[in-house]
């Protein structure tokens, strides 16, 4: 019984089929059958037979096969496969070793589909090279569409091998004339196409507004065909009314109608603080956008009223600012008749809460009530402000004293609270000014030769005024307190020494130091203090040379010069210590001459 070959199929690019025989001695359908082969083919190996060749992609048996198995040695020759060339110096047959197994190297390789050609305003994208089952992709540039096929494959034709698939084309990127738009136009001509790339730029009729690109291009969409991108603009008429905004104001952009797209530029007035954008746009639907902004209050609104106060004025004329920013200081004065309460700085500052600080009132200057037991008063000018001070600023008396009506006085209340001219003293005297030592007084004459209630204090020379030098008799009493006559002393002149104190003059009770120069010692007290009588008690000292030690015995040669305290001293020094040596050498020469007669 003969069994039925198997086939060995090969599908190509194409479709079609090749088939070549092996012969089989079983069917896979029949399990007894089959295992009693595998059995034999693994006995063949252990006793180092071979079994059926493997199946090789590349290469087929010459001849067909009939055996199961194999001895040692056998081999078989091949011929390549359709697609596969042979190698040269390359044995094609596969032989059976001593192990069971067949020995081959592989003598067939697959043959390669010649250079598809360069594609024109394209490209040809290999994936893995140009051999059999291989495959290539192509694509247009930027621009461009392809016309024909995206891929090919490296397959087997006729004796040999070629690309499935032909070189396709790429044809450039063609867009319909742009379309027209309602109220505008585009610069574009009246071409029947437009190539990729090209462009056209649209504009508005008068009094319209664009929405969108002025410009489109011819693209590709797809990779397969032209159209306009982006879509075409819409020209509609487009106006924004100017937006009112309080307590601002607009610092670009003037209006009062505004077409698509322009702008607003907002500040806030002094004192506010803008809430919301600075900037708005006019938008297409006729609308602001961002929403106008706020000037909210970021301060303080008006000035306080201080009763009786005006506001300083700034460049000669009056702050006119509604409203005030914060630390905003403003600073006011008192009107003529008042004086501030308290004391203090008259200003106010604009405070975070955009509240103003407090302020120091201003009341009234009254004059003290006159002493109505001494005076008449005999007419008196009321001021017509309303106060309430007894006498204010301005007022105006005319009165005479009890005990002198003959004659009569005029005084007015000043701003600064006091009578002008003073108010004279009517009462029975004061006795004789104080007596001030070292010093005297005179009595002031008034008008007509007339002795006032005034005395005036000087000191005698060398003394100097303590105190006030003008005293009044007021009732029956000199006022304030009677001045003082100091001593001044003179500066003391202290050879080789010097003062804590250095001045011309010295005041009565004060003290100074003395101190002497280097290699000089005091002589008294070293505090000394300047009294009444214009002296230095205790006595002024002195500074005294001290000479160093080992100095009282030295009569001549340089120590001499060392213990001597000024150049004068040493100038009388060398001359006695010349003259000493010049007696020396006159009593050596009366010597010589005696001993020399006393020898003849």
């Amino acid at each position: 019984m003969d069994f039925p070959r198997a086939l060995i199929t090969i599908f190509h690019g194409k479709g079609t089929m090749a088939s070549w025989p092996f012969s089989r001695r079983w069917r896979v359908s029949d399990p007894i059958l089959f295992q009693v082969t595998l059995a034999a083919a693994l006995l063949a190996t252990v006793l180092g037979k071979c079994g059926p060749p493997p199946y090789l992609q590349f290469a087929s048996p010459i001849s067909e096969l009939n055996e199961t198995e194999f001895e040692t040695g056998t081999t078989l020759k091949y011929n390549c496969r359709p697609g596969y060339r042979k190698i040269t110096a390359k044995n094609h047959v596969l032989t059976c070793e001593s192990r069971g197994t067949w020995n081959y190297i592989e003598f067939c390789v697959k043959k390669q589909c010649g250079n598809p050609g360069e594609l024109l305003n394209g490209q040809v994208k290999v994936k893995t090279d140009y051999s059999l089952g291989s495959q290539i992709e192509f694509s247009c540039s930027e621009g461009y569409v392809l016309v024909g096929p995206t891929t090919s494959y490296c397959e087997i034709q006729e004796k040999g091998v070629g690309w499935s698939e032909y070189l396709p084309r790429c044809m450039i990127v063609k867009c319909e004339p742009p379309p027209a738009i309602s109220n505008g136009k585009h610069n574009g001509g009246d071409e029947d196409f437009y190539t990729y790339g090209s462009s056209v730029t649209y504009s508005c009729d008068s009094d319209f507004s664009m929405l969108g690109k002025a410009s489109i291009s011819c693209s590709v969409e797809n990779e397969t065909i032209g159209v306009w991108s982006p879509s075409p603009p819409i020209c509609k008429k487009i106006n924004c009314l100017q937006p009112v905004v309080k307590n601002g104001k607009i610092t670009s952009g003037f209006g009062p109608i505004y077409a698509y797209k322009e702008s607003i530029l907002f500040g806030c007035d002094k004192g506010f603080r803008l809430k919301g954008s600075n900037l708005i746009h006019c938008e297409a639907d006729s609308n602001w956008s961002p929403p106008p902004p706020i000037c909210e209050l970021h301060g303080c609104a008006g000035l306080p009223n201080i009763p009786h106060a005006t506001w300083r004025r700034y460049s000669y004329s009056l702050p006119t600012e509604e409203v005030y920013g914060v630390d905003t200081v403003m600073s006011y004065y008192c009107l003529s008749g008042y004086r501030p309460k308290t004391s203090g700085s008259l200003t106010v500052t604009c405070q975070e809460d955009f509240k103003w600080s407090s302020y120091i009132e201003c009341v009234e200057v009254c004059c003290p009530v006159p002493d109505v037991d001494h005076i008449s008063i005999t007419y008196r000018k009321k001021n017509q402000s309303a106060n309430h001070c007894t006498y204010y600023s301005g007022d105006k008396i005319s009165y005479t004293c009890n005990n002198n009506e003959k004659v009569r006085y005029v005084s007015s209340c000043s701003e600064q609270g006091t009578w002008r001219p003073r108010m004279p003293v009517c009462d029975r005297g004061c006795d004789n000014p104080p007596v001030v030592a070292h010093g005297h007084h005179t009595q002031i004459i008034g008008l007509f030769g007339m002795k006032k209630d005034e005395v005036v204090y000087k000191c005698d020379e060398g003394y100097t005024l303590v105190g006030e030098d003008r005293l009044f008799c007021h009732y029956s009493r000199w006022s304030p307190a009677a001045p003082r006559c100091k001593a001044q002393c003179l500066k003391p002149v202290i050879d080789h020494g010097k003062l804590s104190v250095d001045q011309d003059k010295y005041t009565e009770s004060e003290i100074i130091t003395v101190q002497c120069d280097s290699g000089y010692g005091l002589v008294g007290p070293q505090n000394i203090t300047c009294i009444e009588d214009r002296t230095w008690h205790p006595q002024v000292p002195k500074c005294e040379w001290e000479y160093p030690e080992d100095c009282e015995q030295v009569h001549e040669g340089k120590k001499l010069m060392q213990c001597l305290p000024n150049p004068e001293e040493i100038k009388l020094a060398l001359e006695l210590y010349k003259l000493s040596l010049e007696i020396k050498l006159l009593k050596r020469q009366i010597d010589e001459k005696a001993d020399l007669e006393s020898s003849v």
